[in-house]
């Protein structure tokens, strides 16, 4: 005999030897008792044990107590039943039992658990919020050929965070922060369309993952060409925030973009000309975590706590100049900043509202300068710099 078999075979009976006491104790006027909050749950067996009249057990049709309720194994908890008609114990169910039950819960996992499915897949408003999605792609791949004028398609080799790449990396983290926003939006329309968190998911990754398909299809046909790395940063992007808000973690991790104006040129700029695009400098990407779900994951009180998050930050300076400039540099960091949706929804905003939502995603996607403190490090030159540093050119 295992000891995990043994030890739940021990659970059970000091469970079973607690509802009796509970029975004995009652009052006639109890409410129902759970050892442990319920979730959501499906069908369950229910089943009567008669006790000369009075107190008895019975299994119920109720919501299965954590912690059993997500695994294919069974588990016990307890309650107090109140009827609602003690007539007759013929024909039994939840509402018409003798009174002072005991409850003695086995949850078990059925097949029927599983949430509904909705009759079609594709409504109405799903159609919509995947064409629109695509549609936002092909707008954007659009863009290269009107101000290029079309070229022969070709493929390009553009590296990821390698120190020769035109971006540094910098296009491979928009491409990521992008497509992570843009999947959480998908997602969440999804599930107010009720479809099922898989239904969502898989769309919205699918969704996001084609319009960077469009988009790089566009790049195909102008100077820059068709960046298989940074489909690679969209489908990470979308994988990435599709898990996040499937396995619902929305309150733990987040990815944003941090943009401002540029106060400094960049030296050794003359003799230079700008490239294809933008260089970035004017950028930094993040990826949060925030203190108030850690918090909550361990068992504590978030107090002031959610109103702060940890960010490691990547940024890059001086890119996207023909010749390279020699100053240019990439650069990581790690932050500590404040965490205005929970700020936001402290003071009274909420996501039931239409503003209230747009609020939320737009300081959920940016990070606002100034509103951190961190310390960073010059991959090009090895040294640390203070909080300072993304808002300056060394």
């Amino acid at each position: 005999m295992s000891l995990r078999f043994r030890r739940r075979k021990l659970l059970e009976g000091a469970a079973c030897a607690t509802a009796i006491a509970l029975c004995a104790g009652a009052e006639a006027r109890a409410q129902e008792l759970r050892l442990f909050p319920a979730s959501g749950a499906g069908p369950r067996y229910a089943s009567f044990f008669d006790a000369g009249g009075a107190a008895g057990f019975r299994i119920v049709p109720v919501e299965c107590s954590y912690p059993w309720s997500d695994t294919e194994k069974s588990g016990i908890g307890l309650g107090i039943d109140t009827p609602t008609d003690a007539s007759s114990s013929e024909g039994l169910t939840t509402a018409s039992v003798p009174s002072q039950r005991c409850v003695l819960v086995q949850c078990v996992r059925m097949p029927g658990d599983q949430e509904a499915l909705p009759e079609r897949l594709f409504t109405t408003p799903v159609t919509l919020w995947m064409a629109a999605g695509l549609l936002g792609g092909a707008s954007i791949g659009a863009l290269g050929p009107i101000h290029y004028g079309i070229h022969g398609f070709r493929f390009t080799d553009e590296g990821f965070f390698q120190t020769w790449t035109y971006g540094g990396g910098a296009d491979k983290a928009s491409h990521f922060v992008a497509s992570a926003s843009s999947t959480s939006l998908l997602y969440d329309a999804y599930r107010l369309n009720r479809l099922t968190p898989d239904q969502a998911f898989f769309l919205s990754v699918a969704a996001v993952t084609v319009a960077g398909a469009l988009v790089e299809v566009g790049d195909g046909l102008t100077p820059y060409g068709f960046s298989a790395q940074d489909l690679t940063a969209d489908v990470l992007g979308a994988l990435g925030e599709g898990l996040i808000k499937r396995n619902d973690l929305g309150d733990l991790l987040g990815f944003r973009l941090g943009k401002w104006l540029e106060t400094t040129i960049p030296p050794a700029v003359v003799g230079g000309r700008p490239l294809f695009g933008i260089d970035y400098s004017q950028e930094i990407y993040a990826a949060d975590m925030k203190l108030g779900g850690l918090d909550t994951r361990l068992h504590a009180s978030p107090d002031i706590a959610r109103f702060f998050l940890l960010s490691f930050v990547f940024l890059t300076r001086g890119y996207g100049y023909e010749p390279p400039l020699a100053s240019r540099y990439q650069e990581v960091g790690l932050e500590l900043g404040l965490n205005f949706p929970e700020i936001l929804k402290a003071a009274g905003v909420s996501d039931t509202t239409w503003w209230g939502d747009f609020l939320l995603r737009t300081f959920s996607f940016l990070r606002i300068p100034f509103t951190q403190v961190g310390a960073y490090y010059n991959l090009k030159d090895r040294k640390w710099y203070g909080p300072g540093a993304p808002y300056r050119f060394y």
